[in-house]
């Protein structure tokens, strides 16, 4: 029993499963390819599992075979083909085979019943929207958080919105509208392998968004994906909003980025700053080892505020969003919004003191 794929087409699922299942764990860096209708790969990342459509030119045959991602990588490595070139894929005496250019991968099928990793495919349609969209809202929110960290999807005014708490801020993307009440949380580790393998697609291609009684399901044509996820125990203040504030602005970040960018490179070891929002200036200052280090910036505000920032986090944040920002600020609040993409970022106010 034998099957073809194009090169370019292993060379795409060997990316796309590298970067689903990340570097983390190794036991988890592994294809399992079967026969269900079409050859088929699943893998997982511990939590997150996807689902390909290899090909549907394959001859039926039982078992799994597992092959490890590094293998299928070594394979493509610095092959000189042209993308259409064919990658014979053979299954005889319980081994799956892979010929290329004079490489042949064999790795045994092993004796493993299917529905131990076949699931069911049924979910609650939420949105169908391009993936360009979805990746947008879902790195902003996630990539600044860390490994134990979640990422919440939860509804607010028929909104979907995702979201993400921490000590220092939290961060809002709404992603659109749906009528299902539900709130969500999911591993901030799958959040990253989602938004990095999903990235190796054709940003205009549509993706469908949805849940089931247990996962948050995604869905592009040849793709099927679920991400464990939980109801969180307690109510979150996850909701960034924009009232009660005492000044709203317009600013550009260019100067703010550059100054953090300094910090970064400066203070490898320590992260923390202050931010102070002032009448006339404003400032970011650091304190290390007895020392002071200050920046102009060209922003003034009818009153002071002092808050403590984490210069990588916020770098990552400012990164992701437009330079020309709406601020809000409060006693107790910074708040920045990007109109456009809808999204927000808040930052405790740590002091405050009334200058009018």
């Amino acid at each position: 029993m034998e099957g073809w794929l194009t090169y370019v087409e292993l060379k795409t699922i060997t990316k796309l499963l590298d970067a689903f299942c990340g570097s983390v764990e190794p036991s988890f860096r592994n294809a399992y390819f079967y026969y269900d209708r079409a050859l088929k790969i699943y893998a997982t990342d511990g939590c997150a599992k996807i689902y390909l459509n290899v090909t549907k030119e394959f001859l039926p045959f039982d078992g799994v075979a597992s092959v490890p991602i590094q293998y299928l990588k070594g394979i493509i490595r610095d092959t000189k083909l042209k993308d259409d070139s064919l990658v014979k894929i053979t299954v005889e005496d319980k081994l799956i085979s892979f010929e290329i250019q004079g490489i042949t991968l064999n790795s045994k099928i092993e004796k493993m019943d299917t529905k131990q990793i076949e699931v069911s495919r049924e979910f609650t349609l939420l949105s169908k929207k391009e993936i360009g969209s979805f990746l947008n809202k879902l790195d902003f929110v996630s990539a600044s958080a860390n490994e134990g960290d979640v990422i919440d999807f939860f509804t607010f005014n028929d909104n979907l919105i995702f979201g993400y708490l921490s000590n220092y801020y939290k961060l809002n993307s709404i992603y659109g509208n749906v009528r299902e009440e539900f709130h969500r949380e999911i591993p901030f580790i799958s959040a990253r392998h989602i938004v990095k393998s999903l990235n190796l697609l054709k940003k205009s291609s549509i993706l469908e968004f949805g849940i089931n009684k247990k996962d948050i399901v995604l869905r592009v044509p040849g793709i099927f994906i679920k991400i464990c996820s939980s109801i969180p125990s307690y109510n979150k203040n996850l909701l960034v909003t924009q009232n009660s504030f005492v000044e709203e602005k317009e600013i550009n970040t260019k100067e703010l980025k550059k100054v953090l960018s300094k910090l970064y490179v400066t203070f490898s070891e320590s992260n923390i700053a202050y931010l102070l929002l002032n009448k006339g200036n404003s400032y970011i200052y650091k304190e290390n080892n007895n020392s002071k280090i200050s920046f102009k910036l060209p922003y003034s505000f009818e009153n002071q505020y002092l808050i403590t920032i984490h210069t990588r986090k916020i770098r990552s944040i400012l990164s992701r969003m437009s330079e020309n920002l709406r601020v809000y600020l409060s006693p107790k609040e910074l708040v920045l919004e990007e109109k456009k993409n809808e999204k927000r970022a808040s930052f405790l106010v740590q002091e405050f003191k009334k200058l009018t």
